[in-house]
């Protein structure tokens, strides 16, 4: 059996409270929950840099952005206008 190696980080108490309250909310101990984010961490890391992914969600925005204004202007308004409400945190409604 391949040997395991311990990790470990010091938290504050809060930080300490809401891990164990997602660990449990999801049906797990803390330590397997720190596993998984560790694992997941890894793999995603394994599949994209942070620079690609960045690049990747402006390319996927601007394209997305592109596409509904040549398709819709109207619609491409309504959207970006929402998006900025959104970015002052104002309310007006659902796009639509």
């Amino acid at each position: 059996m391949p040997r395991r190696h311990h990790l470990a980080c010091y938290v504050t108490q809060d930080i300490f409270d809401q891990f164990g309250a997602l660990a449990t909310s999801r049906h797990m101990t803390v330590t397997g929950l720190l596993r998984k984010l560790i694992v997941d961490e890894l793999d995603a890391a394994a599949l994209l840099a942070p620079g690609d992914l960045e690049r990747n969600v402006l390319f996927t925005a601007r394209a997305v952005g592109a596409l509904l204004e040549r398709h819709d202007p109207r619609l491409h308004a309504q959207v970006m206008s929402a998006w900025r409400s959104d970015l002052s945190g104002e309310d007006h409604g659902n796009v639509g």
